[in-house]
């Protein structure tokens, strides 16, 4: 995942108290060769300034 997904443009999708969440879309290919489209979620905190990944789950339609 580092090194498919974290090279892609984060965007902002919302600043909560806890801190400010961001979304990475991208393809992620297996050992397999199969790829799935998803989506991550990841959070800079506000108290620690540390960027934390939250969930992922696939596109819907994605993957090949």
């Amino acid at each position: 995942m580092r090194k498919q997904i974290l090279s892609l443009a984060a965007i902002p999708i919302e600043n909560t108290r806890y801190g400010q969440m961001y979304e990475i879309k991208g393809n992620l290919t297996g050992p397999n060769g199969k790829t799935l489209a998803v989506c991550t979620i990841w959070m800079t905190e506000t108290a620690t300034g540390d960027t934390k990944f939250i969930t992922m789950y696939p596109e819907k339609g994605g993957g090949k």
